[in-house]
């Protein structure tokens, strides 16, 4: 496979920040409003204008003079600007340098990335919680893992969020003491149709590059290096034989964030043809007209995000562990019963619609108490059996070359197991197919000749339903599920699924990234159920024909 190390530290364009004209908090995340302290966030700095003392004033005016201690006062203001000034150009894409804490002294810090879904970790309501606890946090972005792991293992930090392959690929001497989320489409390969117009499905991406290939150069695939991205590339192309890392220049850099602003602009000679991009920038991607292909959805419960605890926590204060996962677990109980409060919080600080947020929504599942338990200490102990799998696919990868022999050691699953109430694999969304299993033949007629039998072997077989959305909405609603359901429950394991979303070539782009959106809600859906069908999904120009989505079912289908 051609590589590039490509790691970077730049922020790019002053533009891709916001600006905390109240506390000169400066962040790369698309929030609204100020993590520290709650003001509104702008595009541009906010630029105050010192005047000068004159020196020519009237001898009258001497009492309006600047004194000593204000000249010096002046003076230090000046200083302090210009180092401010200097810091934010050495870094100004980091969320903060140290750890943001909420008001008050922090008494545990956290260490995460640019990932929507840790969004929680500075979510107001969650540091409410935390507060009745009394607990305050301070967090902070670290996208460079070997650091997140260094920091931890040091004590600099009591936790960190991050998935299950950082375990083995930046290792630590922390433990797992949480279930956070596993991702169902949150983090995805997407097209860059727009630079390469023949490539809007998976089989056009290889087509593109075989063809390149030929031609003597390599198209570039963009992703965040070390990072669940480089992760699910490897799942993804052991999963689809369309998808060979092997056929593409691998550009490597720091964060998704980084990805998608270069995947937008790229540097002159890059191919760039895709990109694998978590939220919410897969949602901007989408809204800027790229389209979504393969996603976490198609591995199911391997892009696992988990909190680990330092060990210095765990062995000086257990129950400030304690404390934080309790808090943590009862907050989620509260958002799944209603997650209108979910939803606005990705809204707030990851700059989506309500739509979009809810399409978020249905691409993640986060974590409750019980199936954390499941988990950690369920009899199946599905945790163990994914960190065996995770270290199986790095090494075998030659992400690794060595790998533990014992991955109990990683997780310490007591505090889950004082908060639940149930380890039973009911806790946990259920993954099993619903396809019912294949008929038995039944014995040809005895008029039938070879021939007659062989030509009904091989003939296409399918059975196609249209899917019918609330106006303006890209969520499946009941009846939506329910005829989804009705064409699922027939089919076999080894079926073809292919969604075919159309559109109307005078379609706006408004119109064409809800299309996108549905296509995508009906492929999750899909998954889910059928995890071992093969799945295709296309977006096709449909002339006059109003914009629709139908899902066909069966055998024989054509590439």
């Amino acid at each position: 496979m051609a590589t590039e190390l490509d790691i970077e530290r730049k922020a790019g364009d002053e533009g891709d920040r916001k600006y905390c004209w109240q506390c000169d908090f400066v962040t790369r995340m698309h929030m609204t409003k100020c993590i520290v302290c709650g003001a509104p966030l702008y595009d541009k700095p906010k630029h105050k204008r010192i005047t000068q003392p004159q020196s020519n004033l009237p001898s009258d005016d001497k009492a309006k003079r600047p004194n000593k201690k204000t000249t010096v006062l002046l003076s230090f203001l000046l200083f302090a600007g210009a180092v401010s000034a200097a810091i934010a150009l050495i870094s100004p894409w980091k969320r903060a340098t140290e750890p943001v804490a909420s008001p008050g002294p922090a008494n545990i810090e956290v260490l995460g990335d640019t990932f929507l879904g840790y969004s929680t970790l500075w979510d107001q309501d969650f540091q409410k919680k935390l507060k009745d606890a009394e607990i305050t946090i301070g967090y902070a972005d670290e996208l460079d893992q070997e650091t997140r792991s260094q920091k931890l293992s040091s004590g600099e930090v009591d936790f960190m969020v991050t998935t299950i392959n950082q375990l083995f690929e930046t290792p630590n001497t922390g433990k797992i003491v949480a279930m956070w989320d596993w991702t169902r489409g949150a983090d995805r390969l997407v097209l860059n149709n727009k630079q390469f117009p023949q490539v809007t499905t998976i089989q056009g991406l290889n087509r593109a590059a075989t063809q390149a290939a030929q031609q003597g150069e390599l198209l570039s695939i963009i992703f965040a290096g070390n990072t669940p991205s480089e992760y699910l590339s490897i799942l993804l192309a052991d999963k689809s034989p369309d998808f060979a890392l092997e056929k593409f220049n691998i550009i490597r850099v720091d964060d998704s964030s980084t990805a998608w602003q270069r995947f937008q602009n790229p540097k002159p000679g890059e191919n760039i043809v895709a990109g694998i991009f978590w939220e919410p920038y897969v949602t901007q991607a989408n809204r800027a007209g790229y389209i979504p292909s393969l996603s976490s959805a198609h591995v199911q419960r391997s892009i696992v995000d988990v909190v680990v605890a330092s060990p210095q926590v765990l062995k000086e204060h257990p129950g400030k562990v304690q404390e934080f996962v309790k808090a943590y677990y009862e907050h989620i109980s509260r958002r799944a019963i209603d997650k209108t409060a979910w939803r606005q919080q990705f809204e707030n600080l990851g700059g989506l619609t309500a739509s979009e947020s809810l399409n978020f929504l249905q691409g993640v599942y986060f974590f409750d108490a019980n199936c954390a338990n499941h988990w950690m200490n369920g009899p199946t102990k599905l945790l163990r059996q994914r960190l065996n799998y995770t270290k199986q696919v790095l090494y075998g990868s030659g992400r690794l070359t060595a790998t533990p022999n014992n991955v109990d050691q990683l997780y310490d699953g007591r505090f889950v197991a004082e908060l639940a109430t149930s380890d039973a694999a009911a806790s946990c969304p259920a993954l099993q197919s619903t396809a019912k299993p294949a008929p038995t033949p039944k014995p040809a007629p005895a008029s039938s000749t070879p021939q007659q039998t062989e030509a009904k072997a091989t003939t296409t077989t399918q059975t196609t339903i249209a899917i019918q959305f609330e106006v303006g909405a890209a969520q499946l609603n009941d009846q939506a599920k329910k005829s989804l359901d009705q064409v699922l429950d027939t089919a076999n394991p080894d079926d073809t699924v292919r969604i075919t979303a159309t559109f109307a070539d005078a379609s706006s782009a408004r119109a064409l990234a809800l299309l996108k959106s549905r296509a995508t809600a009906v492929e999750q859906y899909v998954v889910d159920k059928l995890p071992t069908a093969s799945v295709q999904t296309t977006l096709n120009s449909g002339g006059s024909e109003s914009p629709n989505i139908r899902v066909s079912i069966g055998k024989g289908f054509t590439p």
